[in-house]
C-alpha cells in the first residue's frame, strides 16, 4: 500500500486516547481519554509535520498544576517512538 505507519491525522477538538504511562501520580496513564487542545510541530526539508508536543484537555485532572502556561485540567504531551 501507499500507506505509512506513522501518518495519523490530527484535528483540533477531537477525542484522542493517551497510550503510555505518561504521569501516572497524576493520572496520565495508558488509557486516559481527552480533547485535543493544541498541536506542535517541525517542518522538515520536504514541508513534511512532524509531531513535536500536544496539549490535551483530560476534565478528570482538575486540580493538577502541570505548566505554567497550561490550564489545571490539561496535560502535554511530548513526542515518543517506539519500536515495532
Amino acid at each position: 500500500t501507499n500507506y505509512r505507519l506513522g501518518r495519523l491525522p490530527l484535528v483540533i477538538g477531537m477525542p484522542v486516547v493517551i497510550g503510555s504511562n505518561y504521569d501516572v501520580q497524576a493520572g496520565v496513564v495508558n488509557g486516559t481519554s481527552g480533547i485535543l487542545r493544541k498541536i506542535r510541530y517541525r517542518m522538515d526539508e520536504n514541508s513534511m509535520r512532524h509531531l513535536v508536543s500536544c496539549v490535551v484537555e483530560c476534565s478528570h485532572l482538575k486540580g493538577f498544576d502541570y505548566l505554567p502556561h497550561l490550564s489545571t485540567n490539561e496535560v502535554a504531551v511530548v513526542e515518543d517512538s517506539v519500536s515495532m
